[in-house]
């Protein structure tokens, strides 16, 4: 009797099969590699993301040197893993189509503080939340708090989602949700704050003292605050 293998060991297969490739800087093979495990059906985005490539940013030893990375290493190895992210990018609206079809529900925020320049995580983020039928606006690292302010007004969204990765950051994050939080009221508007990254673990008590709404941390948690929201047609 043929036994379905278990989907952690598949993901944790394919993450011991990229590592040698990131590790050697091939992008190239590291986009193949990616883009093979969706077309295959082995691998989905959230489990792609999730089990291969968010360990693959956070491993900080080169296996093929036997020595900590540089932070130019680092910023290459950052570099490849945008690139297999926006390759994956056609296969992620196909899987978002089979979702939500002509659907939305609404428009939301992805960004990170003054400051905090790991991004990676957030653009992840940002795709598992457009994945759940989200009109997800991804603005990136070291964002001033005035022009995060702004792009709510202009886009109201149903959610801002604030990443963090250094713990040091966490002081501007504070100060923007914080804003985030006065704006809200000043509009009558009802858009979720959602912390998240690495800065946060999983202290839901750090996001509420700063004033999030919920820490979402994986896809999971992004698909239980999703089935909150209604859709609406596009």
């Amino acid at each position: 009797m043929n036994q379905v293998p278990d989907h952690s060991q598949v993901m944790a297969d394919y993450y011991a099969a990229f590592r040698p490739l990131i590790d050697a800087e091939d992008k190239r093979r590291c986009v193949s590699f990616a883009l093979s495990a969706l077309s295959s059906g082995k691998l989905d985005i959230p489990s792609l993301y999730e089990g291969v490539l968010a360990p693959a940013a956070r491993e900080l030893q080169c296996t093929l040197r036997q020595r900590r990375l540089c932070v130019w290493e680092e910023h290459v190895r950052t570099s490849i893993l945008r690139t297999v992210i926006e390759c994956c990018y056609p296969e992620l609206m196909k899987a978002r189509d089979l979702i939500a079809g002509d659907q939305t529900r609404g428009p939301g925020i992805i960004v990170c503080p003054t400051e905090e320049y790991h991004e990676l995580g957030a653009r992840m983020a940002a795709d598992l939340f457009t994945l759940q039928g989200f009109d997800t606006v991804f603005v990136g690292a070291n964002t001033p708090q005035q022009d995060i302010l702004d792009a709510v007004t202009v886009i109201h969204p149903v959610f801002v989602g604030v990443s963090v990765t250094s713990p040091y950051n966490l002081v501007p994050a504070r100060r923007v949700i914080q804003q985030m939080m006065q704006l809200r009221t000043d509009i009558g508007a009802s858009f979720r704050i959602i912390a998240g990254g690495q800065a946060f673990g999983t202290d839901v008590g750090r996001a509420k003292y700063l004033g999030a709404d919920l820490l979402a941390q994986d896809y999971a948690q992004i698909q239980r605050f999703a089935q909150e929201l209604p859709w609406s047609s596009h």
